[in-house]
């Protein structure tokens, strides 16, 4: 098939272009490969298609009567070919994203979405906020968003991903709390204090001096991956939490919380990946929404790329 279609496309720019030199140059072929191509569709067919002289090409009545029945086609082609391309650099469709809840209560919720649906009103978003995505790789999405510390790594998955961003977090906590609970000065230390943690209670932090990684198991009497939870705890002088500082930035501007362990946290980034399904072409729509986040968190001091 794929020879009988470089037959037909070789007709069609001889007869257009007019000489085998000019449908050559058109194809970027050499004229010999055009000579051999007009004939083998004639050997095939069995029939004289082209009149050939030293000044033009003409077709015979078989050569005419195929050409214009063939150009037809390439022209159904070409226009199915542009509707392709006006399909692809459209996002429209329905696109189904899947977002860690610290992730997803960070900020930029507020500003991407919106103006992402504004930008592109033919796609129907929906958004699937869970504890632990990773744990969804396996679930059908468009795209997907999920964070590890530096020195972890994702597991084995078919689907593509790369990094967002490193995430910076923050150990939170109000000035009342910590003036009645012990000293702070350790990552070891948060095991004397009560810890509100997401599910994964094992906080990571980088010695300031040495640069190894240090984890502390943490205990505490809340368990959420909910930032309003570990917020409601925290503002109630409850413990001290491992958080994202977008979700306390005027309690932070205004002192109603502090950071700890700052020097500890300091290179304790989260990276952020985005997964999406393997494929030749990505769809506009998930591209789109890649570019809004990645534009969002650009030259935000909290998050680097």
């Amino acid at each position: 098939m794929a020879g009988q279609l470089e037959e037909h496309l070789a007709l069609i720019t001889l007869v257009e272009r007019g000489s085998f030199a000019a449908a050559a140059k058109a194809l970027d072929l050499a004229p010999s490969q055009i000579t051999k191509r007009i004939q083998a569709l004639e050997q095939r067919l069995s029939v004289q298609l082209v009149h050939r002289t030293t000044r033009k090409v003409t077709l015979t009545e078989a050569g005419r009567l195929l050409y214009e029945s063939v150009r037809e086609v390439a022209a159904l082609v070409s226009e199915a070919e542009e509707r392709a391309r006006s399909v692809a650099s459209k996002a429209h469709g329905r696109m189904k994203v899947i977002l860690p809840s610290f992730f997803a209560s960070s900020g930029f919720h507020h500003e991407v979405i919106p103006a992402y649906l504004e930008a592109y009103p033919d796609v129907h978003l929906e958004i699937d906020i869970v504890g632990e995505s990773l744990d969804h790789l396996g679930d059908a999405f468009d795209l997907l968003v999920a964070g590890r510390a530096p020195h972890e790594r994702f597991p084995d998955t078919a689907c593509v991903h790369r990094k967002l961003l490193a995430f910076r977090g923050a150990i939170i906590a109000t000035p009342t709390y910590l003036a009645r609970s012990p000293p702070l000065a350790h990552p070891a230390d948060l095991l004397a204090h009560n810890c509100l943690s997401y599910p994964r209670r094992r906080w990571h932090f980088v010695d300031p001096q040495t640069h190894e990684p240090v984890d502390v198991e943490t205990r505490g009497t809340l368990t959420s991956n909910s930032n309003a939870m570990l917020y409601a705890g925290v503002m109630r002088h409850l413990g001290v939490a491992w958080s994202v500082p977008y979700f306390f930035d005027r309690e932070i501007a205004d002192g109603r919380v502090v950071t700890v362990l700052d020097r500890w946290v300091s290179r304790a980034a989260l990276d952020m990946h985005i997964f999406y399904p393997p494929a030749r072409f990505v769809p506009r729509r998930t591209r789109a929404f890649i570019e809004a986040l990645s534009h969002y968190f650009d030259g935000d001091p909290r998050a680097t790329p």
